[in-house]
């Protein structure tokens, strides 16, 4: 529950010096475990009970014109409780209601485990998904 909550602290950190025209969105998703989701922008934060993870949306379109599901291609990185490394999120959004949305995520990623013998890290790719609901400030 500590590491809960510095995780938390430092997210919500990060969402104080925001600008007034800045489009956020916050909510709740599991990403890696239950936690705080947050849009800024392009930017995506998520702080949960077994990690953080920071990506940055360079990709995004819709499927259908007039229609409530969108799509994204994001890259970033995370930090686990044993392992850390970089991702490349493929997600999709769904439009539910005015100012919320549904979101799932597919990622890529390339993890570093530590060995704790401090000689090498070990690499190796994964998949991670996440899934969640924000609301639009």
């Amino acid at each position: 529950m500590k590491k809960f909550c510095l995780r938390l602290a430092m997210a919500v950190s990060l969402l104080l010096p925001i600008s007034s025209y800045a489009n956020v969105q916050l909510g709740l998703a599991i990403d890696k475990g239950l936690g705080l989701s947050a849009q800024i922008d392009n930017v995506q934060l998520f702080a949960g009970n077994n990690g953080i993870s920071l990506d940055y949306k360079f990709q995004q379109g819709i499927f259908k014109q007039n229609a409530p599901l969108s799509w994204y291609l994001a890259a970033g990185a995370y930090v686990g409780e044993n392992d850390y490394g970089m991702r490349v999120p493929l997600g999709i959004k769904l439009h539910i209601a005015q100012g919320w949305h549904v979101f799932g995520q597919l990622a890529p990623q390339l993890e570093m485990h530590d060995n704790n013998n401090h000689d090498d890290d070990d690499f190796k790719f994964g998949l991670s998904s996440a899934i969640g609901v924000r609301y639009s400030f």
